[in-house]
């Protein structure tokens, strides 16, 4: 089933999967106050960046649209979930909480590239930019 890639269709999605993702990750999601403080963040920072991750600035729906259209793939997970379709929760500090001073929202590309491998200030200077380069090249070849 494609995704979809409607603004305001993604943002109703979004509202819905937040609680069930609180519900399942409530005890790492512990820096945060409980489920309204966790859904009002995570929706201020897509409002407030425009659906894009914070690393490669490349739209969430524009990467939606690259999966519908097989040009990149995500990555399955238990039960039926997949990598790729949402903006993920990254820790500019690993060693730190997940809590609002601590947290981006970043594409599954750049979250899992990153992992531990890089510092937040290289990733978000170096090789987020190159990654939004080679993002935006395969997103030229939708139209």
């Amino acid at each position: 089933m494609p995704y979809t890639t409607s603004p305001i269709e993604f943002i109703r999605e979004e509202e819905r999967r937040l609680v069930k993702y609180y519900s399942t990750n409530k005890l790492k999601l512990s820096g945060f106050t409980g489920r309204q403080d966790f859904i009002d963040w995570y929706l201020h920072e897509i409002y407030f960046y425009e659906n894009k991750c914070h690393y490669c600035k490349t739209s969430i729906l524009d990467l939606r649209r690259l999966l519908n259209a097989g040009l990149i793939k995500g990555r399955k997970v238990k039960g039926a979930g997949l990598r790729g379709p949402n903006l993920e929760i990254d820790k500019k500090d690993p060693n730190g909480v997940y809590e609002w001073r601590n947290c981006v929202l970043s594409c599954y590309y750049c979250n899992n590239d990153k992992s531990n491998t890089f510092d937040y200030g290289t990733y978000l200077d170096i090789i987020g930019p190159a990654k939004k380069h080679a993002l935006e090249i395969l997103i030229k070849r939708l139209f």
